[in-house]
């Protein structure tokens, strides 16, 4: 018989079940720099989900360059799209 795991977010975790859970998740976004295509100027944004053990925050953090949008619409797909990976809905 196979022994399958079942893995939840920690929030969800039951300790006496010996389930596998999942304490962080992370996604580094990159682009290039604004108006150029060097690769040295690429900007990188790194969204965190982590459970501290009360409540899951999300952390967002650049790089040395910074991460610029010129739409608001740009990073609202950006949270959308770290929230589905994330499984954060």
């Amino acid at each position: 018989m196979e022994n399958k795991q079942k893995i939840v977010p920690f929030e969800e975790m039951n300790y006496g079940d010996y389930e596998v859970c999942i304490d962080e998740v992370s996604i580094t976004y990159v682009q290039t720099g604004d108006c150029t295509e060097d690769r040295d100027s690429c900007q990188d944004l790194t969204l965190t989900a982590r459970n501290n053990g009360v409540a899951r925050f999300i952390n967002i953090k650049t790089g040395d360059n910074g991460w610029s949008i010129d739409s608001v619409e740009t990073l609202k797909q950006i949270i959308q799209d770290f929230e589905k990976r994330a499984c954060l809905k």
